[in-house]
C-alpha cells in the first residue's frame, strides 16, 4: 500500500505542459472551413509593434496569419517565431465569427490579442468560411506551432491526433503498472481464476 501511495504523489509531481497556450482548430466541415481557438496567453516579454487596429476573421496563408473572432480593436504584440503555414494566397475574410478576436502573423512574428487584452485571460472565438476548403484558403494541414519567451500558439489545421501531455503518459503507465501489481498479488496468493476457452 505504501509502494501505491507513493506513485500516486510521483504521478502527481510530473510537471504538464502550460496551462497558459492557444491552440486554433481549422477543419473541413461539409462545405466550409471552421477555425475554432480557445486558451490564454502569457504576454510577458513580448512588445507592443501597435494598438487600436480594427481586428476581425480571416486567413492570409502569404503572411502565416490566421485570426478568429468577432471584428474589433486589436492590440499586435510581436516576439513570437513560427513556421509558413502553407502557399501564396492573399487575405479570405470569414463568412461569420463570434467571440474574441485573437490570431497569429508568422509575417510579423506577432500574436493579435484584444485591445483590452491582460496576459494570461482565457480566450475563445470561431470563424466560419463558407463555400471553401483548406486549399482553396492557400492552408496545408498539419500541425504548425509558433513560440514566444513565454508562450506556444498551436494551429492544427486539417485532422490532426492530439497528443497526450506527459502527466496523462504518468497515468496510463501507472494504472498499467497497478494492474500487473494487482493480477501479480493474486497469482502468488493462489487465487487467479483463469477462464477457458470452449
Amino acid at each position: 500500500m505504501k509502494r501505491i501511495l507513493a506513485a500516486i504523489f510521483a504521478v502527481a509531481a510530473v510537471p504538464t505542459s502550460a496551462e497558459a497556450a492557444i491552440t486554433i482548430n481549422i477543419d473541413q466541415i461539409g462545405t466550409s472551413v471552421v477555425a475554432t481557438g480557445s486558451g490564454s496567453f502569457n504576454t510577458t516579454g513580448l512588445t507592443t509593434f501597435s494598438t487600436g487596429n480594427q481586428g476581425g476573421s480571416f486567413i492570409n496563408a502569404a503572411a502565416g496569419v490566421v485570426s478568429v473572432g468577432t471584428a474589433a480593436p486589436i492590440k499586435i504584440l510581436t516576439g513570437l517565431s513560427g513556421p509558413i503555414l502553407g502557399y501564396l494566397q492573399g487575405p479570405i475574410f470569414a463568412s461569420s465569427a463570434a467571440g474574441d478576436t485573437f490570431g497569429v502573423s508568422q509575417n510579423l512574428g506577432a500574436i493579435y490579442l484584444p485591445v483590452s487584452y491582460q496576459s494570461n485571460a482565457a480566450l475563445s472565438g470561431t470563424s466560419t468560411y463558407l463555400n471553401t476548403s483548406l486549399s482553396a484558403l492557400g492552408l496545408r494541414a498539419g500541425q504548425y506551432i509558433f513560440r514566444s519567451s513565454g508562450d506556444t500558439v498551436t494551429l492544427n489545421i486539417g485532422a490532426i491526433s492530439a497528443v497526450p501531455e506527459p502527466a496523462t503518459w504518468a497515468m496510463m503507465l501507472f494504472g498499467m503498472g497497478a494492474v500487473g501489481f494487482a493480477m501479480r498479488r493474486r497469482i502468488k496468493g493462489g487465487t487467479m481464476t483463469v477462464a477457458r476457452m470452449a
